[in-house]
C-alpha cells in the first residue's frame, strides 16, 4: 500500500483505492472521481453552501459513482474546490438526499439534478437504479 499526501486540487491522482479529502469543498474536481479504481471510494466533506456542511462517501461502481451523505460535518473550505453555491438554492435536507455524482463531459444534468457545481452532478437517483424519495 502506498499513501500519498498532497495538494490533489493542483496536481493529478493516481488510480486510487480511497481517497480521503480533509478540507470541506463544493464538489469534488471531476479529476478525484476519475482516479478512482473499480469498487474505489472516496470520502471528502460536502460544502455545496456557506451553510451546508454533509461528510460523503463516494463508491466507484460499473454504473457511475455511487453518493451516500452519512452525517453532518464542518471542515475548512479546501482552496481551490471550494466555491459555493448561492445560499437561498440550496439547503441541507436537498444535499442528503444525493445518491448519485456525474460528469457533466458524460451526461448531461437532467430532473434528477440536486446541484451542478462546475463539471459535476448530483443526483437523487441512485447509481443502477430508481430515483430516491
Amino acid at each position: 500500500m502506498t499513501v500519498i499526501h498532497g495538494d490533489a486540487v493542483i496536481g493529478s491522482l493516481p488510480p486510487s483505492d480511497i481517497i480521503y479529502v480533509n478540507a470541506g469543498v463544493a464538489a469534488p474536481p471531476a479529476e478525484w472521481l476519475k482516479a478512482l479504481k473499480p469498487g474505489a471510494r472516496m470520502v471528502f466533506p460536502w460544502r455545496p453552501a456557506e451553510h451546508v456542511g454533509l461528510a460523503v462517501m463516494v463508491t466507484r461502481t460499473e454504473q457511475g459513482f455511487a453518493c451516500d451523505p452519512f452525517m453532518r460535518s464542518w471542515f475548512i473550505p479546501c482552496i481551490g474546490a471550494s466555491a459555493a453555491i448561492p445560499a437561498a438554492k440550496f439547503n441541507r435536507d436537498k444535499a442528503a438526499r444525493s445518491r448519485s455524482i456525474c460528469l457533466t463531459a458524460d451526461k448531461a444534468p437532467d430532473r434528477t439534478a440536486i446541484a451542478v457545481i462546475g463539471d459535476v452532478w448530483f443526483s437523487s437517483q441512485v447509481v443502477g437504479g430508481r430515483r430516491s424519495q
